[in-house]
């Protein structure tokens, strides 16, 4: 830094000044005070002399001349006055000082006539500065000018005079003096005031050194105590704020970090806004709602955010009141919840949390399709049951015939009551984590031929042909037999009712694969029906799911069978997957732990 830039340049440099500042008018004021009363001096010295001399002419009631009676009183006088005294505007008598004048000057001097005007009409003595004009050169003095007459008559005018280059040689020795002393003084008070200012911007320069330590996040370091004056109580200040601040910026930190962590763990999105809409600050959860909103297909204009959610940023700005709303786009739900942070009376910012409600719609539809599908499936066979006994007890069946008929159709009807609440009962232990397996070793292909060979008579009446493909017929396996059956049941079933119509070559196909190198075992239900469409795929081992038309077109089903499916396989620690496109087919791919192949 330079040194007029710093304190101790600007405290010296506003000493010096002021120092400078005060000389010289200090000077100024010597200086004049010192000519006027160097000037009153010569004035007092003049006229006292002008007395003596006219003193000594009327003594001697004669004028002095040069050889004459009185003119040796006039060595007495300083050798830097000179004399003149004229009789009739002639020079009878001159004493030179110590600057020589001509007789010419002299002449013009008695002669001039502005001076003997004055004399004339004031009548009293003259006091002025008089220049002896010599070749050319100035020759400046002090003039006294006085008229006098004698006992005898006699009449004269006597000059005196005092030159001007002793009184200018004095005043310069003088001034000469005090610009020494200035010199010296400002010498003298420019090391004090120096070290004086030096002094005083150690300590400040040391806090300069930690406050910068301090805005670059160093709060550990304190400033010394130098002095126990104010800049002391600055320091001490200092070093309080600095603690506290870094206890402050501590607990703001503490604070950030939980909110960080509160805003990261959530399952809501949080979205901060400014009073413009401009985004301030988002979790991840809201990040995704981001990313889903501007990649869905609604997002045409490819705009940051929904115009919903912009609609309702608008109306809390206006009305001042929480907002909620909900936010519909493709497949997926959110609900909106908008509230203001305020600073003051300012509103500051909007805080939006946004909550995905999409599986809380799919389950809320899933429970009333449930209800819906679940009482259709009990109100025929209930109806049925109530119809046929109504007619039994009627008398309606009149041949005992007839009558097993009526009662055969009601036991139907129960077993089928009787397997949808079994399979209810199933899928609830299942789900509650009380599946038993009862496991054996067993070989597999003769297990599976088993399963395919009991459709053999349900395949050809739905036009359907059945194939079954196996790699390795020597595959030992451990399972419960009655589950898989269950599940392998299940899947070729649903694989011929959506392949199987009339007019069409429809096949099914069930084929096991082992697997060693990945350490899977593989069994894959293909069929080349209508398919499935994507959209549903997600949701197909959801139990009570069944509102896809490609998979109910009005066959039986109570849509659990695939959940129960789906528990049954991750009970033996594998899982399933679904391929399928629509109008092409569908495969259904069960994935089970393998062991290393036996050499």
């Amino acid at each position: 830094m330079k040194l007029w830039n710093s304190i101790v340049g600007k405290i010296w440099s506003t000493i010096i000044l002021l120092l400078i500042g005060v000389l010289v008018i200090c000077g100024f004021l010597v200086a004049v005070i010192y000519e006027k009363n160097n000037f009153n001096e010569i004035k007092a010295e003049l006229d006292q002399d002008a007395s003596k001399i006219i003193g000594v002419m009327h003594k001697n009631d004669a004028f002095i001349s040069e050889n004459g009676e009185g003119s040796e009183s006039l060595t007495l006088l300083d050798d830097t006055i000179g004399v003149i005294i004229a009789k009739d505007n002639e020079s009878v008598y001159v004493r030179q000082s110590t600057d020589k004048v001509s007789q010419q000057s002299i002449e013009k001097l008695t002669k001039n006539q502005k001076i003997n005007e004055a004399l004339a009409e004031k009548n009293a003595p003259l006091e002025m500065k008089y220049d002896f004009k010599e070749n050319g050169t100035n020759s400046p003095v002090q003039l006294y000018v006085k008229k006098f007459e004698l006992d005898n008559g006699e009449k004269g005018v006597l000059y005196i005079y005092k030159s001007f280059r002793d009184i200018l040689s004095v005043t310069k020795q003088a001034t000469r003096t005090l610009v020494f002393a200035g010199l010296g003084a400002i010498l003298i008070t420019s090391l004090l005031s120096f070290v004086f200012s030096s002094r005083m911007a150690f300590p400040l320069r040391e806090m300069k050194k930690i406050a910068v330590a301090v805005s670059r996040g160093n709060f550990d370091n304190r400033v010394p105590s130098y002095t126990h004056d104010e800049i002391g109580d600055l320091g001490i200040a200092f070093n309080n704020m600095a603690q506290q601040l870094k206890y402050n910026i501590s607990a703001l930190r503490q604070e950030k970090e939980q909110l960080s962590n509160i805003l990261v763990g959530m399952a809501d999105g949080v979205i901060k806004f400014n009073i413009d809409k401009t985004i301030i600050l988002s979790n991840p959860p809201a990040e995704e709602f981001l990313h889903n909103w501007f990649f869905s297909n609604e997002n045409s204009e490819k705009v940051l955010i929904p115009s919903k959610l912009e609609d309702m940023l608008d109306e809390i700005l206006k009305t001042r009141d929480e907002q909620v709303g909900e936010i519909t786009f493709g497949d997926q739900t959110y609900v909106a919840i908008l509230t203001l942070l305020y600073n003051g009376e300012n509103v500051r910012s909007i805080v939006a949390v946004i909550r995905d409600m999409t599986e809380e719609k799919r389950l809320e539809k899933m429970k009333s399709d449930f209800v819906s599908n679940i009482s259709h499936e009990l109100r025929t066979p209930i109806s049925m049951l109530q119809g046929y006994s109504e007619a039994i007890i009627d008398g309606v069946a009149q041949t005992d015939e007839e009558v097993r008929e009526f009662a055969q159709i009601i036991y139907e009807e129960s077993l089928r009551i009787g397997r949808l609440v079994n399979d209810m009962l199933d899928l609830a232990r299942m789900e509650a984590g009380f599946t038993q397996l009862d496991k054996q070793e067993i070989k597999l292909a003769p297990f599976i031929s088993k399963v395919v060979s009991n459709f053999e008579v349900l395949a050809k009446e739905n036009f359907v042909e059945l194939n079954l493909e196996i790699d390795d017929y020597d595959l030992m396996y451990t399972f419960d037999v009655d589950r898989l059956e269950q599940v392998l049941i299940n899947l070729i079933m649903n694989a011929i009712r959506h392949t199987g119509r009339e007019g069409y070559h429809g096949v099914v196909t069930v084929k096991e694969h082992a697997d060693y190198v990945n350490r899977q075992l593989l069994i894959i239900v293909s069929d080349n029906g209508s398919g499935i469409p994507e959209a549903d795929i997600p949701y197909l081992f959801e139990r009570f799911y069944k509102a896809d038309k490609a998979r109910t077109r009005g066959k039986a089903g109570t849509g659990i069978g695939l959940a129960i499916v789906k528990n049954i396989i991750e009970a033996h620690h594998g899982n399933i997957t679904v391929e399928s496109t629509v109008d092409v087919g569908s495969s259904f791919i069960i994935s089970l732990p393998l062991k290393e192949k036996r050499s």
